[in-house]
């Protein structure tokens, strides 16, 4: 199934909740750095019947950081820095109404065919 508010934390996909996204994408090959770009992104869900109520509420904010090595030995290697914060009205989700983390991420394409 695809979501298009499944993000870090949470999928926003609870009985009735209703949920929007604000995204902002940059990248900085445009400002003379090619493979460097940065992302933001804004998820508010309410309206979910959890547990614990029929009104529950959530949010994520996710900030991120990515290089892609543009050439030699390591070429298309990415390295991402994702911080991510996470908070719930009710604690349902994840059984935490607070989550911060930060996460580095490397990516590294493998080529088998």
């Amino acid at each position: 199934i695809f979501l298009a508010n499944s993000i870090a934390r949470s999928d926003f996909n609870a009985e009735d909740e209703k949920s929007w996204q604000a995204r902002y994408d940059l990248n900085m090959a445009t400002f003379g750095v090619p493979g460097l770009s940065f992302m933001t992104r804004y998820v508010n869900g309410s309206g979910a019947n959890t547990a614990t109520t029929s009104n529950g509420k959530e949010w994520e904010r996710d900030i991120e950081a990515k290089y892609v090595i543009q050439s030699g030995p390591a070429k298309d290697l990415s390295l991402r820095v994702r911080q991510a914060t996470y908070r719930s009205s009710d604690g349902v989700y994840y059984g935490s109404a607070s989550i911060d983390e930060l996460r580095l991420i490397a990516q590294y394409p493998l080529n088998i065919l």
